[in-house]
């Protein structure tokens, strides 16, 4: 039987995903593993979360609420939108990217995406017959916004930004970004991706949620996760905030209904202990300081990084110090020509820094 036969036209053409989390090997690990490959956080959840955790796996066999109402409301909250008809949820961003396939992607229409970024949304709209329109990253590896609202049409569907980048890790100034948003056409849904932003140190950084409380009206959709510096990756719960129209739209996918009752509770109680979140930023910034200084005297080029992990390029080919580092029960990503290492506690980065210089002396 020939089963590529069945399949939709968008999917017979689709390329393999490049993304981590498309290939088909398992990311189990030992605990004597250090994984410094997902830009996961080394430092796991707040206690509050943990004891949130602890008394909803009491009642594991009842459904979870269906509209995660706690959930959207402390969110709501904490961004000062007006109500949880702002927010939208489900299992993880990736989720979320995937519903803005489901629900909005029309055969031939264009997605711009910046390049390198992070796979996912090249993905989704491949998957959905789109047409990736890719704009490459600057040599800084900075988006190049003139370039990407010159690639905009009338067939241009979706614009997005991930701030800060992934693999990167580079950052637009939150006041250029919202200038650059306020002057894309009103038919592109413009798509923020800001699972690191929680990470950032530049001055006056701020949420392009402040564009949704503005009542800011065209096509706009910010994307939060809980998997990064809330150390919930485990539990695949991601946001979004926008208008209540479109969140309604969004809605219409079942995708939208399916987190479940342990990762509502710890996330609903994350969102109230905002000093534990201050507190990994701070850890974290300490830790890239000290990575970046060090690869740099290693004779590395190191792209700035304003997220929990540093993309950099070493004088030795990526994937041979990626080699090295695993057989020292060290992981860490080699996009593209590139290392990315995630940072993680001070004993994770100092055995990662010590075996780098192995490698290069």
């Amino acid at each position: 039987m020939d089963y590529k036969s069945l399949l939709r036209d968008s999917i017979k053409v689709l390329p393999e995903s490049q993304r981590a989390a498309r290939q088909p090997k398992s990311s189990t690990t030992t605990p004597d593993i250090y994984r410094l490959n997902y830009n996961e956080s080394a430092y796991g959840p707040s206690p509050v979360a943990l004891e949130a955790l602890a008394e909803a796996s009491k009642r594991p066999y009842i459904y979870p609420d269906w509209f995660s109402v706690e959930l959207k409301s402390n969110f709501a909250e904490l961004h000062g939108l007006e109500n949880m008809f702002n927010v939208i949820t489900a299992t993880g961003s990736s989720a979320l990217i995937n519903i803005l396939g489901e629900v909005f992607i029309n055969p031939g229409d264009e997605f711009i995406v910046g390049d390198p970024s992070y796979e996912a949304f090249r993905d989704v709209a491949m998957v959905n017959g789109a047409v990736p329109v890719v704009v490459p990253l600057d040599d800084e590896m900075n988006y190049d916004l003139d370039a990407m609202l010159a690639a905009v049409t009338p067939k241009t569907k979706i614009m997005v930004i991930c701030n800060p980048n992934n693999p990167t890790g580079t950052f637009v100034d939150s006041a250029k970004l919202e200038e650059f948003i306020k002057k894309v056409p009103g038919h592109v849904l413009v798509v923020i991706d800001e699972a690191y932003l929680e990470f950032v140190s530049a001055p006056n950084t701020y949420s392009m949620i402040k564009l949704i409380k503005e009542g800011y009206t065209k096509p706009l959709l910010i994307l939060k996760t809980f998997s990064k510096a809330y150390g919930m990756a485990g539990l695949r719960i991601g946001v979004g905030a926008a208008q209540p129209d479109l969140i309604s739209l969004l809605t219409k996918s079942g995708a939208a209904w399916n987190i479940s009752a342990l990762g509502q509770a710890m996330a609903a109680a994350a969102l109230k202990d905002q000093a534990y979140i201050q507190k990994i930023h701070d850890l974290n910034e300490v830790e890239r300081t000290k990575v970046d200084s060090a690869l740099k005297e290693m004779g590395c080029k190191v792209y700035k990084s304003e997220t929990n992990f540093i993309m950099f390029k070493a004088p030795k080919d990526s994937l041979e110090i990626q080699a090295k580092l695993a057989e020292n029960k060290v992981l860490i990503g080699a996009p593209r020509g590139f290392c990315r290492v995630s940072l993680g506690t001070a004993e994770m980065n100092d055995k990662f820094l010590s075996l780098m210089k192995e490698i290069l002396k």
